[in-house]
């Protein structure tokens, strides 16, 4: 689908319909954030390395995106950090005509109306067509309920309720958010209805609140047949079928959350797509043998000690890679997923 269809479906559908139906991309603007969710897959933090993308390379990036038919955005960490290093890509996307859809957002810059009226006015007026607005117990834990919920009210008026990307909860859910997190047997609950990905921040804080299960239960399945096959990442390593790409502030094209496929600046990123799964051999792996003959590998020849338990396969798959990324970090990267 070309950026002009895209375009056109997001007219008539709105940001969320058409995110969902054709998948993202994104620019990962920076890993630094003004907060630090139990649930980050990337691990972002306000203690990350003060990095972001410098618009030239943001505007060149934003124009790869485009060549792969997905609803394009800027994202972090916290992009608003960085409000006019921001400013300036999107006054120089504008120019170049490779404006992204949306920019997501955790709404802790948003304390009062005028300055998110300012902002979203702002992007809305250089021809950004909607925003993420972040909002679960793990965001709300440090960003305030009424900050959201000022963010959403503001951006339904500037951009159109369906060009607002958000969870579907009530202004009373919202306000209970934080009383979740802060309660430790409601967040227990809260993370075993609803498992995040267990990657990055989730693997160290909120792994430990689900029952582990024996290994062989997480990494093989069973087919129709009887036959016990190794669980692959076939489908969220496939050009077509994975859910997000992006290119992160070191060049790096990766996906949910630290596999590294190629460096944007050596190769263009719809070229790289094109050689998925076979980009490196720990993709490969993955993809066609799965998170257990990685695990294998790692141990036999960087001492990887195999755990007995896992929650998922991902799971399995992050302790792993946190090992090889001292080996092979042009793989498995960057430092920031891995802290």
């Amino acid at each position: 689908m070309s950026r002009q269809e895209v375009d056109e479906l997001i007219r008539r559908v709105g940001v969320t319909k058409a995110g969902i139906e054709r998948k993202v991309a994104a620019i990962l603007f920076t890993y630094r954030c003004s907060i630090a969710c139990r649930h980050c897959l990337f691990g972002c933090a306000a203690s990350r390395p003060d990095v972001v993308m410098d618009a030239e390379r943001c505007v060149r990036y934003l124009g790869q995106l485009f060549d792969l038919g997905r609803v394009v955005h800027i994202a972090g960490g916290e992009a608003m950090l960085y409000w006019n290093t921001l400013k300036e890509v999107l006054v120089s996307a504008e120019q170049c005509g490779v404006m992204p859809h949306f920019v997501e957002t955790n709404c802790s810059f948003a304390g009062d109306d005028a300055l998110v009226c300012e902002r979203f006015t702002f992007l809305k007026d250089h021809g950004l067509m909607g925003i993420l607005l972040s909002c679960d117990p793990y965001h709300q834990e440090f960003v305030p309920p009424e900050n959201f919920l000022r963010a959403r009210r503001i951006g339904r008026e500037v951009f159109g309720p369906e060009n607002v990307w958000e969870p579907s909860a009530s202004d009373d859910e919202v306000r209970e958010f934080p009383r979740i997190v802060n309660d430790e047997q409601r967040l227990a609950e809260y993370v075993c209805a609803r498992p995040p990905t267990f990657t990055g921040t989730a693997a160290q804080k909120l792994a430990p609140l689900v029952e582990p299960k024996p290994l062989k239960e997480v990494v093989y399945e069973t087919t129709a047949d009887g036959t016990r096959r190794p669980v692959v990442c076939a489908k969220e390593l496939n050009a077509d079928s994975i859910w997000e790409v992006h290119i992160d502030p070191y060049d790096n094209i990766q996906t949910n959350c630290g596999l590294i496929f190629g460096k944007a600046d050596r190769t263009p990123l719809a070229d790289v797509m094109k050689q998925l799964p076979r980009v490196n051999f720990i993709v490969q792996m993955l993809a066609e043998e799965g998170p257990m003959a990685l695990a294998e590998l790692a141990r036999a020849k960087h001492g990887f000690a195999i755990p007995t338990h896992a929650r998922q396969k991902c799971e399995l798959c992050y302790w792993t890679r946190r090992v090889l990324h001292k080996h092979y970090p042009e793989m498995v990267g960057p430092a920031e997923i891995y802290a």
